[in-house]
Parts: structure tokens; C-alpha cells; sequence
């Protein structure tokens, strides 16, 4: 129990972590995660890239945590997992209001710190799946 609470801890700091990094880098620029959190859902009307959509799956993965829906849980961060993964297409993101924009170079310290809170839940979903009646274990000698 103390091991899954840790991990739930663990999960959200992590996520709250990336918003503080940065993100993406393109020459001399870089752009926050939080930035991108509010921000990208634009990448995804521009039709660059869906990795921001991951969020959307993360946050619903957690209230499915929360009531118990496990194997929703585990779906949802599974997709998010691998949509996050677009990330690596995007080239390009608005640097200002104004419609300047950089060409990214490489994902920064957020986007690997961002995945690592899904994984972490993901953990936490796994442990509570194998702990229910119903999961057939092996039997050991």
C-alpha cells in the first residue's frame, strides 16, 4: 500500500516536474513545459503533431485511478505513453504571439520527465491489477 501511494506521489510530482523544464529547444531558444501545456493543444489544429492530446489521457487515466477503473487506467496511459511519443515528429513550435517560429533541434529534460510520470502510474495501475481476485498466479514449489 505505502509502496503504490509512493508511487502516486511520485507520478504526480514528476508531471508537475516537467512543467518546469524545458521542453523543446531550438537554437538558442527553448520553450517551458508549461508553455507547451497550454500551448499545444495549437500543434495539434496545426496538424504537427498529437503528443499534447497525452495529457488529456494522463489526466483521465488519474480519475479512473481514483474510482477504481484500473484497467481503463492502464489503456488510457499505455495510449498515452505511446502518443506522447509523437513528440519526436513536431518541427516546429510558435515562439510568440505574433506567429514566429522555431525549428526544434531536440525534445529538452521535460518531455523524458513527462513520459516518466506515466510510466509511474502505469506501475501503480500493474500492482493493483495483479492484487485483484480473478488474476490467475502461478503457483510456486
Amino acid at each position: 500500500m505505502f509502496v503504490k501511494a509512493l508511487l502516486l506521489v511520485v507520478s504526480a510530482l514528476l508531471y508537475v516536474a516537467a512543467l518546469c523544464l524545458p521542453a523543446l529547444h531550438g537554437g538558442a531558444e527553448h520553450v517551458s513545459g508549461v508553455v507547451l501545456l497550454m500551448l499545444g493543444w495549437i500543434q495539434v489544429l496545426d496538424g504537427q503533431c498529437v503528443a499534447w492530446l497525452a495529457n488529456l489521457l494522463f489526466f483521465g487515466a488519474w480519475l479512473c485511478c481514483l474510482f477504481k477503473s484500473d484497467r481503463t487506467a492502464l489503456g488510457l496511459l499505455l495510449s498515452a505513453c505511446l502518443i506522447g511519443m509523437d513528440t519526436f515528429r513536431a518541427t516546429r513550435y510558435l515562439k510568440n504571439e505574433a506567429g514566429h517560429e522555431v525549428m526544434i533541434d531536440r525534445v529538452g529534460a521535460a518531455f523524458y520527465v513527462w513520459e516518466l510520470s506515466f510510466l509511474a502510474l502505469v506501475i501503480v495501475v500493474l500492482m493493483r491489477l495483479s492484487k485483484k481476485p480473478g488474476v490467475k498466479r502461478p503457483k510456486t514449489v
